[in-house]
């Protein structure tokens, strides 16, 4: 077949030259890099995959580990490997709380396959069924690998000679860390001993922050949601779940002030947003936030879309094609043996149609 011949601006067909053919294959690299390009808030890292679920970082995560690392670098401040054991047991802690609730989500009969890693916490895209049930099932998988690591580093800490660590005050962990205590072996020791606290430390943080804060996006909010659905319905428990939510937000903000921890100032400012974004969603129909899967640190509307409107949607387009189709068998049997053959069911479906038509007319 002869090659029809191309306009003169359109150059040598091999070469893929011009700033044109350049910003589209930058493009595409920054996609498949960011995986949404279009929208910065939702820029993430692919890392990994593990039992099919996709594993990626948020962007503002690495900003976040970064700017912590540097902070750590003077001498007065933590020190630069102290910091980075804590960074790497944060990470690890919140990326096995989520596949907790992946984990719990699937048992239940619904679906995992993504985990975002934020700067506070992390986000997993779970789809359990549409019962309260299995959103409080989704919601403790989480806090249950949370109390099984309390376990094991408590044991751990116990074995290292550092009993005494298990319990501290959450407000102050580097004065833990100042125990001579920590650096009474050789150097690998000591990182070994200060690598699980920081896992210890940082697995009760994410474990006690989640379960007594009732509020979104914190699975405190998640489970006493659940647990309101189940007497008073879905919309009603997430109305309550807002109000006691942004009450949180406020004690938190406080004793962020109050005791000048900077983190759950901001902590306390995701919540409030958080709770403001579901308000806003339940008002005025919503269809862009997730109203059941986070946990810790993530933002609803940042990375996908909400999964219960969409199935909602979903359900009441096949419900409207399903009485379509139901329609047109109906009229196909009028045309061929009259209105005096149809059945008392067939006769409901074209009443019901009728009178949808007329709603419609007005």
């Amino acid at each position: 077949m002869k090659t029809p011949p191309r306009p003169p601006s359109a150059g040598p067909a091999s070469s893929g030259s011009g700033a044109g053919a350049g910003d589209r294959r930058w493009a595409d690299v920054f996609s498949r890099l960011l995986e949404n390009p279009d929208n910065p808030l939702g820029w993430s890292v692919f890392l990994f995959r593990v039992w099919g679920i996709a594993v990626r970082v948020h962007l503002l995560t690495l900003l976040f580990v970064g700017f912590m690392l540097a902070w750590s670098i003077p001498p007065t401040n933590a020190g630069i490997v102290f910091m980075a054991l804590a960074m790497g047991a944060l990470l690890l802690v919140v990326l096995l709380h989520e596949l907790g609730h992946c984990a719990a989500c699937r048992w239940v009969g619904g679906s995992a396959d993504r985990i975002v890693l934020l700067p506070m916490g992390g986000l997993p895209l779970t789809r359990p069924p549409e019962s309260w049930g299995a959103n409080l099932a989704t919601a403790l998988g989480g806090p249950a690998v949370n109390v099984a690591l309390a376990i094991a580093t408590s044991l751990a800490l116990w074995g290292l000679g550092l009993g005494r660590h298990i319990v501290f005050n959450p407000l102050a962990p580097l004065q833990v860390i100042a125990d001579p205590a920590f650096a009474s072996a050789s150097t690998a020791g000591a990182l070994a001993r200060v690598g699980v606290w920081w896992a210890h430390y940082a697995n009760l943080a994410v474990l006690g922050l989640n379960l007594l804060v009732p509020a979104f996006p914190l699975d405190g909010g998640r489970v006493l949601q659940a647990a309101l659905w189940s007497r008073w319905g879905y919309t009603r428990a997430t109305e309550l779940v807002v109000i006691v939510g942004i009450a949180s937000a406020m004690l938190l903000a406080v004793l962020g002030l109050v005791a000048e921890q900077s983190l759950l100032v901001a902590l306390a400012a995701l919540v409030g947003w958080a709770c403001w974004t579901e308000r806003k969603r339940l008002r005025a129909g919503d269809e862009l936030t997730d109203p059941a899967a986070l946990s810790l640190g993530s933002a609803p509307a940042l990375v996908e879309p909400d999964t219960w409107a969409l199935r909602r949607a979903e359900k009441a387009r096949d419900a409207r094609e399903r009485e379509r189709a139901d329609l047109d068998a109906v009229l196909e049997k009028i045309s061929q043996s009259g209105m005096e053959s149809l059945s008392k069911s067939e006769r409901t479906i074209l009443e019901r149609a009728t009178k949808a038509k007329r709603s419609e007319e007005r």
